[in-house]
């Protein structure tokens, strides 16, 4: 615009506090505010003990212990706190500030700098945060504070130091909101949020890590570490003679700095028939097959059987119950999270993401060779079970050294991915015919042309089979 102006005021453009709240907690659940905050546990020991490389239990010893009642929530941990400097300038603002730090090691997905912010307000209106790294603090977020429309910085206090005798962090969070207090007062919401822990948790939980899950009235020392969803695979016994063999498929190799692994294949035995009626009519144990998705070691996919991992599209059939023994993982790991396909809830994925595109195309053609396998298989289950008896578990760890003990080839569809791809065993198909040929003369041929079809010049194969035919029915008939 141009020309002279006169300012005569201002008009008020921030959003009020109250309506962002509203806004940032609508569309979370209030399991994934929580796993948030789980999230920021595992990014303070990958940030004050960051792992060696190969190390295979870096997050043993860490723990975080969550306690839910319809009064108040705590998650407490001891995995190395907030440096306090980090409090001052960047823990506590909402998004992430220019110039905040980024960290050259691989973090979970704590990337927008919302997420322990964002479950404070999801669960309640009076929250006090203690931390102890180089420097002990506690910050707190008043209901005053929540009513209030200024965004004014919080005030930060000195930690005593009979508070947090390790370097750790314990949120406390009383006045909770109506929901949340009835969630918490459900123990079977509560029960699900452990299973939910168990599963996207899985990779991090095998590594290490102990999480305890208690409600009112319960000690949460006494209460069991929740124990990781397993993942695994079926491999043949194997020897030098074997060249069809059950094995997991393989795909390894970096992709614009991502770092990118997915392992398919059997964890159980194909369904008979009447089994796979079965199958459908109680959905058995469905919910183990189908696609996992980790980044960075926290799971974002569970089991998915949708087109979001391949199935139903590109020549892949539709998943059901014939289908119930695939299952395959996929892992994607960067130091840079901000590379890697996640939303903000970190319980779904970016489907239009290049990386996660180039992924599904590899998870589409193994699910698509494993498809293929039970179609040929399903007519023997009783040869399949034999095969089934020959073969033995691999666990993750186990999967991850697959690269290191076959023969890899590269991909043509994707620079940098490297793959194996097991033959799998082919039915031995039952001969039930045989040819029948024999020597006639000529002119008996023809006769006989003449005969069944009318034409002396028929071919000798066909009146042969004619001939064989009609003996054939004689016979059936019970004529001599």
């Amino acid at each position: 615009m141009t020309g002279e102006r006169v300012q005569i005021g201002n008009a008020v453009a921030s959003p009020t506090k109250a309506f962002f709240v509203r806004m940032l907690t609508r569309d979370i659940e209030l399991q994934d505010a929580i796993l948030d905050l789980l999230d920021n546990c595992v990014d303070g020991i990958l940030r004050s003990a960051p792992p060696a490389p190969g190390e295979q239990r870096p997050y043993e010893g860490f723990w975080a212990n969550i306690v839910m009642s319809p009064d108040y929530f705590t998650i407490e941990d001891n995995c190395g706190g907030i440096p306090i400097e980090v409090a001052r300038k960047y823990a506590f603002a909402l998004g992430r500030p220019p110039g905040a730090p980024t960290d050259d090691h691989p973090t979970t997905v704590g990337m927008y700098g919302i997420g322990m912010k964002r479950a404070i307000f999801k669960l309640g209106t009076d929250a006090l945060v203690e931390s102890r790294n180089d420097t002990g603090f506690a910050v707190e977020f008043s209901p005053e504070w929540m009513q209030e429309d200024e965004w004014n910085d919080l005030p930060m206090y000195e930690l005593s130091d009979n508070k947090l005798e390790y370097n750790g962090t314990k949120i406390l969070i009383t006045e909770l909101n109506d929901d949340v207090k009835s969630y918490f007062s459900n123990n079977n919401w509560v029960d699900e949020f452990r299973k939910t822990i168990a599963r996207h948790y899985s990779i991090i939980i095998s590594k290490g890590f102990s999480v305890r899950v208690s409600t009112l009235g319960e000690d949460v020392s006494e209460s069991l570490s929740i124990e990781a969803e397993e993942f695994r695979l079926l491999r043949s016994a194997i020897s030098e003679q074997d060249e069809r063999v059950i094995a997991p498929y393989a795909y390894v190799g970096e992709i614009d700095g991502v770092k990118i692994e997915i392992y398919a294949g059997l964890y159980r035995e194909l369904l008979s028939e009447s089994e796979m009626e079965e199958e459908e009519e109680t959905r058995g144990r469905a919910e183990d097959a189908g696609w996992t998705v980790a980044c960075n070691d926290r799971v974002v996919i569970w089991k998915d059987k949708t087109k979001l991992t391949g199935w139903g599209e590109a020549t892949v059939p539709n998943y059901h119950g014939q289908f119930i023994a695939i299952t395959g993982i996929v892992l994607l790991s960067c130091p840079n999270p901000k590379k890697l396909p996640l939303t903000t809830t970190k319980r779904g994925i970016d489907a239009s993401s290049k990386i996660y595109l180039d992924a599904k195309d590899f998870m589409r053609e193994s699910t698509k060779q494993l498809t293929s396998f039970t179609n040929k298989w399903k007519k023997f289950p009783d040869k399949m079970k034999e095969m089934y008896r020959e073969s033995r578990y691999m666990d993750l760890p186990s999967l991850r050294e697959i690269p290191e003990t076959v023969q890899m080839t590269n991909s043509r569809k994707v620079v940098g991915i490297r793959k194996f791809e097991p033959k799998y065993p082919e039915p031995v198909q039952e001969k039930t015919s045989a040819r029948v040929t024999f020597v006639a003369s000529k002119k008996d041929i023809s006769l006989l042309g003449e005969h069944f079809f009318e034409d002396p010049r028929a071919k000798p194969g066909d009146v042969g089979e004619a001939a064989f035919n009609r003996a054939l029915n004689d016979l059936r008939g019970g004529k001599k």
